[in-house]
């Protein structure tokens, strides 16, 4: 168990660490690619035939594989479109308390959102055994409703907190949200609900066909990164301001033009 969690927190600390030092968009690669990864094993293991006494992922009923496989290939042409799509990064705005209560926003957002929707996904003993198999069925899906809902808004308050900047430091905020979204493993969120609602400690299993519905969160969270990624001025061609701080050659008035006059 220590050795699993040393893992976990050095994983953390390496996808966080490479967005502060500027490794956006071969990061955002990874996440992305690794939840691509995950839907496709997924969409695999359910092809296969059910078996319950499997120990590793074992399958209790039959799950339609196809929309896990569809979001592997939606994740993967995300990932291609990362590294061969070249798009205008957005205007920097100048880092103000907007940008502080949006991350605060999208933070508390995303963590909110998924222990409200864990109330309809794991009701109590006594509820679940008395109500009927369909009632309960509505109210997971809507707790999932809820949960792409609630990621979806959070995410574009992550991304509007990402856009704070400076003539000298333009991903200033970018990198910072980044590198906080992926030091706590908030990319690994779509695929712990499924699994949740796949193997659930209580019941084996609960309505593994709303899991995939679940997993389809991957998808704001990866147009996050992604765009967030695409916005960093990492790419840009630099001048030196004589001070020894890199300047991008077009940014809100700053050239290398003006560099050169600085010093």
């Amino acid at each position: 168990m220590i050795v699993r969690i040393l893992i976990a927190a050095f994983a953390s600390l390496v996808s966080g660490f490479s967005y502060v030092v500027g490794l956006v968009r071969l990061m955002t690669g990874l996440l992305v690619g690794f939840t691509a990864l995950c839907a496709l094993l997924l969409g695999i293991l359910f092809l296969l035939p059910v078996d319950a006494e499997r120990r590793l992922l074992p399958v209790y009923e039959p799950v339609p594989a196809w929309p896990y496989l569809l979001l592997a290939l939606l994740l993967g042409g995300m990932v291609v479109a990362l590294f061969k799509l070249r798009v205008e990064p957005a205007p920097v705005e100048p880092v103000s308390a907007r940008h502080r209560k949006y991350l605060l926003a999208g933070v508390g957002g995303y963590l909110t959102t998924l222990f409200l929707s864990s109330i309809w996904w794991f009701p109590a003993d006594e509820h679940r055994l008395a109500a009927d198999p369909e009632r309960l069925a509505w109210e997971v899906f809507f707790g999932t409703g809820l949960y792409l809902l609630g990621i979806s808004i959070s995410c574009i308050f992550l991304y509007r907190a990402s856009r704070g900047g400076s003539p000298r430091y333009p991903d200033m905020m970018r990198r910072f949200v980044l590198g906080l979204f992926a030091f706590f493993q908030l990319d690994k969120m779509p695929l712990l609900v499924t699994y949740l609602l796949l193997y659930s400690p209580d019941s084996r299993v609960i309505f593994p066909n709303i899991a995939g519905l679940a997993l389809a969160s991957a998808i704001p969270v990866a147009a996050f990164l992604i765009r967030a990624s695409w916005d960093s001025r990492n790419d840009e061609p630099t001048a030196s301001d004589g001070r020894g701080f890199a300047v991008p050659l077009s940014l809100d008035g700053w050239s290398g033009d003006d560099a050169e006059r600085d010093r």
